[in-house]
């Protein structure tokens, strides 16, 4: 077990076309790739080796900057008092696309050392709160990192090297999709439960806290899960009834609560009432060699939790809790392109 980093998701960032193909039938449209993603683009627009303004799915773009304003025609949203735009997996000619690119020369403000996210003004999407949700308390506590975990499409090649030194030691899990949950249970006994980003307030309705208080979860421990079933993300897993699958299971010094002595434990060590409440582990796959294949192996599952039904993806967890150092954390994941564009994410 090591201590692991907080991660943000970086949603924009200056990159470089790796490479342009054509797509069959099309006179119009061709594919870029960018790091590990393929995105339709115009036609001559871009050639190999050129530098471009990145953005990934799942992110919200101001409306009010006029480089983003053409995207209003293609669907608007109200996020954090602005008018933005949300980016989604769309399929053109057969292709997958991924997010979106800009020629980076429309983009003089930014340099190298930038955080595009906040000069942009681009946010990650987060939907409303589910029914049976409290209001919001606080911040995400700081002694604990957020439930985010790296896509394998932006894994550097020597991240990819790393995690493929040790391959025997990173187990498949289902990739669910819900509304994620963090619970920690303090000094005074009390158990805390928050959402991606905010501590919730405790109500005698609220699902969250009446799905934690019916596990053991012991002073200085704490857990992430999904919570999934009717009311949350449209239930796409089709289920009768509201539950939580557990992904993350860890200690805290719950008298001096801090990221320094925060532990992420293995699934191999964690108790059997967290095991019972686990994601799905799928004990016949492999950790591909490439992250193309990673890629490729998403969109072949099927979900555990509702057999028939397609799975959102994988995650792949170290299952000694073992963080590459260069990836930060023992948790990366590979999301299924066809799955999000059935779901419209």
């Amino acid at each position: 077990m090591e201590q692991e980093k907080e991660v943000s998701r970086r949603l924009a960032s200056v990159e470089t076309i790796s490479a342009i193909e054509p797509i069959a039938g099309a006179d119009a449209i061709e594919v870029a790739h960018i790091r590990g993603w393929q995105v339709v683009v115009r036609k001559g627009e871009f050639a190999a080796g050129d530098p471009v303004l990145y953005v990934e799915v799942d992110a919200a773009l101001p409306l009010d900057d006029e480089r983003f304003a053409f995207l209003e025609s293609r669907g608007k949203k109200i996020f954090g008092g602005r008018k933005v735009h949300v980016l989604k997996t769309v399929k053109l000619r057969g292709i997958y696309s991924q997010g979106i690119a800009f020629p980076l020369a429309e983009f003089p403000e930014l340099a190298a050392e930038s955080n595009v996210d906040e000069v942009l003004g681009i946010a990650l999407w987060e939907p409303p709160l589910p029914p049976g949700m409290a209001n919001a308390k606080g911040n995400f506590p700081g002694f604990l990192v957020k439930t985010d975990a790296e896509r394998v499409q932006n894994l550097s090649p020597k991240q990819w090297s790393e995690i493929q030194a040790d391959r025997a030691g990173w187990v498949a899990t289902e990739k669910v999709d819900g509304s994620s949950l963090t619970a920690w249970r303090t000094a005074d006994g009390v158990v805390h439960v928050a959402s991606r980003n905010w501590e919730l307030v405790p109500a005698p309705d609220n699902t969250w806290f009446a799905l934690v208080a019916e596990l053991p979860l012991q002073i200085g421990q704490w857990l992430q899960g999904e919570v999934v079933g009717p009311g949350v993300q449209a239930n796409p897993l089709q289920l009768k009834q509201v539950k939580l699958l557990v992904f993350g299971f860890g200690t805290f010094d719950a008298e001096h609560p801090d990221l320094a002595t925060t532990t992420r434990l293995g699934r191999n060590a964690w108790p059997d009432w967290a095991l019972r409440n686990a994601v799905p582990v799928y004990s016949d796959l492999e950790l591909p060699e490439t992250i193309a294949e990673a890629v490729t192996q998403a969109e072949t599952i099927k979900s555990l939790v509702t057999p028939g039904v397609g799975a959102e993806g994988i995650v792949w967890t170290h299952a000694d809790a073992v963080a590459p150092s260069r990836l930060g954390r023992p948790v990366f994941k590979s999301i299924s392109a066809k799955y999000l564009l059935k779901h419209d994410r």
